[in-house]
């Protein structure tokens, strides 16, 4: 019979955390277009303040779920370190040298992945970077669990963008056509 290791109450909330932004993330993908009509609306009748209320809330819905995220992911990170995972390291090189990292260095680390996601691997490219720790390659698991933390913003800011190029053309389409209108 297959048997689990005991988990630890750092692997068990980071486990937890992983789903929650897994399924937040495709929750995203798939609601999004419904809040992305309430502002469709919002442009075509009229910019009631009631539709764009609603939809700023959505927004506002967002970012508090991006800083949770950040937050939950920094105090886990901390949470794994106190249990003993060696989770950093002191380069990106295999087979580097497994650090310890203080709760400032974890936010930079975690600003990073952050920057990275946002950025689409434009810093990854580049090899630039605002940490000075790495994530321990020899942790899978926690590779894969950053992973799934800079997907997540990835996902979002994505979003995000998107329905705000596409809101900010709507917007000066309908403006453009109401001048030609009056003209």
């Amino acid at each position: 019979m297959f048997m689990l290791p005991p988990l630890s109450l750092s692997i068990v909330f980071a486990l937890a955390l992983s789903v929650a932004m897994t399924v937040v993330g495709v929750t995203l993908l798939f609601t999004h277009d419904r809040k992305h009509e309430e502002l469709d609306q919002w442009v075509d009748f009229s910019f009631s303040r009631d539709t764009l209320r609603r939809a700023l809330n959505y927004y506002r819905l967002l970012g508090y779920s991006m800083a949770a995220a950040y937050v939950l992911f920094v105090i886990s990170c901390i949470h794994l370190q106190w249990d003993g995972y060696q989770i950093f390291a002191e380069n990106n090189q295999p087979g580097a040298k497994p650090v310890w990292a203080n709760p400032g260095l974890v936010m930079l680390f975690a600003l990073d992945l952050v920057l990275r996601g946002g950025f689409f691997d434009f810093m990854q490219h580049f090899d630039w970077g605002v940490s000075h720790v790495w994530m321990n390659r020899k942790a899978w698991g926690f590779v894969l669990y950053s992973f799934v933390f800079r997907m997540f913003y990835g996902l979002t800011l994505l979003r995000i963008l998107i329905s705000f190029i596409w809101i900010y053309g709507k917007i000066r389409h309908v403006k453009k056509e109401s001048k030609r209108l009056e003209s």
